[in-house]
């Protein structure tokens, strides 16, 4: 178990950080938000690879065919390979559109073997989206569940017991700040409590009870890891907003930031470095497993946990029919 320390952060701060490559030419690999930061450095590593394909997402056609061009140019790959398709996870509707495109895809006959849930949003004003969730929260949490259940079945149909498929969920250091969570037990219910910009980092837990509930041995390596603080856009919503474009950059200085290529590096570690196993269910942070935060594993953790995903499920089910059919097929019923 684990608790947040200054001294280990900046530790962890400093570390030079592996690039890994591993041998990706047969793989189908999938990255979600790469047009801008991380993600985008990561589809670079990725690209260079040569995967046998490579599914990338960005919030529209515009910004998919921008970085397509960029891949192209830093790569130089000709771009037969990339495949980039609009996914915008402040809308369910999206999430399913995606889902489908994909599935329609011929080269998805091979299945998916990793897919990297890269795709966060903070903004300062309480924002609420067309499906009526907080906009941090649905994008954060809902959505990259909904997708990475709904793809679930290709990540299962590309696994061999030599090389399982990768789920990577993206996550930050902010879980640690979990176990604040006052009379959680006494909330009526979980999502509605957590429908606010004030909650953050539900993925760990997210990623922990999918593992419990594959098979095993497991056919999908779920994980979370968390690249770092890093000089990023995930704060571009702040935008034209000069103190607090002025507070990121005294921070990004104060604490260290990573660069976004560095912080790029652990999301491709987790993709595509060896020992996947040790990985499965596990947090890693600078290209290693590391311990949650203490929280998760108390009794009022993992009953806080098992309702989250109960409630988290039931109301996916409600977006999208496919959801409990995934859920009955590929995983363990309580």
């Amino acid at each position: 178990m684990g608790k947040f320390s200054i001294v280990q952060y900046f530790h962890e701060q400093w570390q030079a950080l592996p690039i890994c490559s591993g041998d990706v030419g047969s793989k189908v690999v999938g990255l979600v938000g790469s047009n801008v930061g991380i993600g985008l450095e990561a589809s670079v590593h990725l690209a260079r690879m040569k995967p046998r394909a490579l599914f990338m997402t960005c919030r529209n056609e515009e910004k998919c065919e921008r970085t397509r061009e960029v891949l192209m140019e830093r790569t130089g790959d000709d771009g037969a390979g990339i495949t980039l398709l609009p996914l915008d996870l402040s809308s369910f509707d999206s999430v399913r559109a995606f889902a489908a495109t994909f599935t329609a895809d011929a080269r998805s006959d091979h299945g998916l073997n990793v897919l990297v849930a890269k795709a966060g949003t903070f903004v300062q004003e309480y924002t609420r989206t067309g499906d009526d969730w907080e906009v941090m929260f649905q994008v954060n949490y809902l959505s990259m569940v909904l997708l990475s259940i709904l793809v679930l079945p290709h990540l299962v149909r590309a696994t061999s017991s030599e090389s399982p498929s990768r789920l990577v969920v993206v996550s930050s250091f902010g879980h640690f700040g979990v176990g604040k969570l006052k009379n959680a037990g006494q909330w009526k219910s979980v999502l509605e409590s957590m429908n606010d910009k004030e909650f953050f980092n539900r993925s760990i837990m997210f990623v922990r009870e999918l593992a419990a509930r594959l098979p095993s041995p497991t056919p999908v390596v779920a994980c979370t890891v968390q690249p770092g603080f890093c000089r990023s856009n995930l704060f571009r919503d702040l935008d034209g907003k000069w103190h607090s474009r002025t507070f990121v950059s005294l921070a990004s200085a104060l604490f260290s930031a990573r660069t976004s290529e560095q912080g790029s590096r652990t999301l491709v570690h987790a993709a595509v470095g060896d020992d996947g196993l040790a990985m499965h269910g596990r947090y890693l942070s600078s290209c290693r497993v590391t311990e949650e935060d203490d929280y998760i594993f108390t009794p009022a953790g993992k009953a806080f946990s098992g309702r989250l995903w109960t409630e988290t499920i039931d109301t996916l089910s409600k977006v999208d029919g496919r959801v409990p059919e995934i859920v009955k097929q590929y995983l363990r019923v309580d």
